[in-house]
C-alpha cells in the first residue's frame, strides 16, 4: 500500500487532498496535471533564438512553492522524462539529445529550482510575501545559472548573456512577482 505521507509531504497539495482522500489518488493526478500544466506553458512562447521566452519558468516557481519537494521534483521528473522519452513536451520538441543543446540547461535548471523552492515551501516559506519573493528569487537564479551555463559551454558566455539572459531578464521578472504575490494568497486559502 502506498504510504501518501512519503510522496506528498507539507504542500499545498496535502492541505486540500487530506479533506478529500489519504493522497493515493491525488497524489498521481497532481504530477500528471503538473507535467501538463509544464507542456502548456511551453508551448505558450515568444519563438527566440536559441532559447524561446516561455511561461515555463512561472510554472516551475509555482510547482516548486506549491506543491513542495516530492511532489514538485517528481512533476518536473516525469515533464523531463516525457521530454527525453521523444514526446514533443519541450519548446522546440523533445528527444534525448535535446537536453544537451541551448536550452537543456534551462530545462535541468528548472528541476534543481523546483526541488530547492519545494524544500524551502516544505519547511514553511513562501506563506509571506517576503519569503515568497525570496524563494522566487532563488528558483529564478538557479534556473538562469544552470541554463547560462550550459549554453556557455556551447556558444560561449557572451553569446550565452546575450540571447539568454538579457532577452528574459524583464519578462521572467514579472513572472517572478506574479508568482511571489499569488503563492501566500493561495496557501492562505488553502487554511
Amino acid at each position: 500500500m502506498l504510504n501518501s505521507n512519503i510522496v506528498i509531504g507539507n504542500s499545498w497539495i496535502e492541505s486540500i487532498s487530506s479533506r478529500w482522500t489519504n493522497g493515493i489518488v491525488i497524489t498521481p493526478i497532481t504530477i500528471l496535471l503538473g507535467s501538463i500544466l509544464l507542456i502548456i506553458s511551453a508551448k505558450i512562447k515568444v519563438p527566440l533564438y536559441p532559447v524561446p521566452m516561455t511561461l515555463q519558468p512561472l510554472a516551475v516557481l509555482m510547482i516548486g512553492m506549491l506543491f513542495g519537494r516530492n511532489l514538485a521534483s517528481a512533476t518536473v521528473g516525469l515533464y523531463i522524462f516525457q521530454g527525453l522519452m521523444g514526446l514533443p513536451v519541450f519548446a522546440y520538441g523533445g528527444g534525448f539529445m535535446y537536453i544537451f543543446g541551448p536550452t537543456g540547461g534551462f530545462i535541468i535548471g528548472f528541476l534543481i529550482a523546483s526541488i530547492i523552492l519545494g524544500h524551502l515551501a516544505d519547511k514553511g516559506w513562501g506563506r509571506s510575501l517576503f519569503t515568497s519573493m525570496l524563494c522566487m528569487i532563488i528558483g529564478l537564479c538557479v534556473i538562469y545559472l544552470m541554463g547560462i551555463f550550459q549554453l556557455s559551454v556551447i556558444k560561449g558566455f557572451d553569446y550565452a548573456i546575450l540571447k539568454g539572459f538579457y532577452p528574459f531578464i524583464v519578462g521572467d521578472l514579472y513572472k517572478l512577482l506574479l508568482a511571489g504575490l499569488l503563492v501566500p494568497y493561495i496557501w492562505k486559502l488553502a487554511k
